[in-house]
């Protein structure tokens, strides 16, 4: 086993980044313990650091949400970290099965709530203890802050993205998948298109029902998506990779560009940059020839918050880089068994 280096290039954007005023370390504690007590009992599940958790993430991606709501997605984000951690702890145990289980009951559930005449009448109870339960009852908390027919939207995409959650490891079995295949598998895989989802019920206007069908937003919604899950992917590889210790190989852009093109670790990096940068051009492109009407801006610009503020995140959260770290994430090493040359 040898150490790879690589560096992260600098990634340019046009879109400044702005973060929640109400977003605040006791903010931050609050959500972290509130998941966490969920599962106390479970000495399965990691105690939950500062450091690892997407609350800050929430507050970069809607920077100018009032506090309520803003406090019920720093609690979802808590609850699926927590979820997910536990889901990796049970990885290749005696009770791997359990942990797919829990995404397939997830899923289940969610698409029938969506389908619900009354989404807050559906008693808890039929859910179940554990895991399950606090993921559908704070995921309907979210949903009931929606127009009913977003909040049975948003509902769908939850359950999307944990039918993904059970299904990764059949998703990524080609060792020869294209990048436009594995962009498919996340882009509900990813947590973005949740955040996106949402956007219509914090807008001052309704979109109209031509804007909403469009194929024009849908394109620019997917474009923002795949920026988000490959800037994901770009700093969170290290992570990834030394987390899996060899029992899986990462979910990752970066291991899907080097097999595609016999890439080393340092030209994949490079060519993802080149992807990311090349995403919001095409979005910026789009919007400028296409978004005519306020309600589409003020749309637009919802979708740039989330864009800038993942990208944020990604470059600075200790979460990805390690506990105490400071600054911009610009690259490490990582150990590797056989290192493409390019």
């Amino acid at each position: 086993m040898s150490t790879a280096a690589y560096t992260i290039p600098t990634l340019r954007s046009e879109i400044p980044w702005r973060i929640n005023p109400h977003h605040t370390p006791e903010l931050d504690a609050d959500a972290n313990r509130w998941a966490f007590e969920l599962f106390s009992d479970d000495p399965r599940v990691p105690v939950p650091l500062r450091a690892d958790n997407y609350t800050t993430w929430a507050a970069l991606c809607y920077p100018d949400v009032r506090p309520d709501v803003l406090t019920a997605w720093c609690r979802f984000n808590a609850l699926y970290t927590v979820i997910e951690n536990k889901q990796e702890a049970l990885f290749e145990t005696s009770d791997a099965g359990t942990a797919e289980g829990v995404w397939r009951c997830v899923a289940r559930y969610l698409l029938r709530l969506s389908h619900a005449r009354d989404l807050a009448a559906i008693p808890v109870d039929e859910w179940g203890d554990g895991s399950v339960r606090h993921y559908l009852t704070t995921a309907r908390s979210i949903a009931l802050t929606m127009p009913v027919g977003m909040g049975r939207y948003f509902l769908r995409r939850v359950a999307q993205m944990a039918m993904a959650q059970y299904q990764e490891a059949d998703a990524i079995a080609s060792p020869h998948m294209q990048l436009g295949e594995y962009l498919e598998y996340r882009h509900v895989n990813f947590g973005v298109p949740l955040f996106i989802a949402a956007i219509p019920s914090m807008l001052a206007r309704d979109l109209s029902a031509a804007e909403w069908e469009s194929p024009e937003r849908a394109a620019l919604d997917r474009l923002i998506s795949h920026h988000c899950c490959l800037t994901n992917d770009l700093y969170s590889f290290r992570k990834e990779h030394e987390d899996r210790d060899g029992k899986r190989a990462p979910v990752q852009a970066v291991t899907v560009l080097s097999t595609l093109h016999g890439l080393s670790i340092q030209g994949a990096v490079d060519r993802l940059a080149e992807v990311i940068e090349g995403a919001e051009r095409d979005y910026l492109r789009l919007r400028d020839a296409v978004v005519v009407s306020p309600e589409m801006r003020e749309y637009c610009a919802r979708l740039e918050h989330i864009l800038a503020g993942n990208l944020r995140y990604h470059q600075v959260s200790p979460r990805f880089h390690g506990a105490g770290f400071e600054g911009v994430f610009t690259g490490g090493e990582i150990s590797v068994a056989g290192v493409p040359r390019s």
